[in-house]
């Protein structure tokens, strides 16, 4: 049942369902009656789920199959590659920095 996959989602992500329903801009109320099976989400908000949250169309209809369809990358680096768009340009620039100083050689 799609209900039960989107909990199981919510614990995968780490995300309260207020959260979960604000990052694809559904009503709260509304998404907490689909996570009850009262009701049954429309297509439109599948889609929305699987392109947001990178999940597998399969797992999420079906239960088939992986999660998230980027296996490669994980559900932490996904979130945080997602985060980046809402930082400003100096931000940005912060955590590429950031970033080069993680990677750096420090053996040197």
């Amino acid at each position: 049942m799609i209900s039960e996959r989107l909990k199981v989602l919510l614990n995968e992500l780490k995300i309260s369902q207020r959260q979960f329903a604000h990052k694809i801009n559904l009503d709260p109320g509304y998404f907490s009656k689909i996570l009850h099976g009262k009701v049954t989400p429309p297509q439109r908000i599948l889609l929305l789920i699987e392109n947001v949250f990178h999940v597998s169309k399969q797992w999420l209809e079906e239960g088939k199959g992986n999660i998230f369809t980027t296996q490669d990358v994980s559900c932490t680096k996904n979130q945080v590659l997602d985060s980046i768009n809402s930082l400003t340009d100096e931000q940005v620039y912060a955590v590429s920095a950031f970033i080069r100083y993680l990677t750096e050689d420090n053996s040197k």
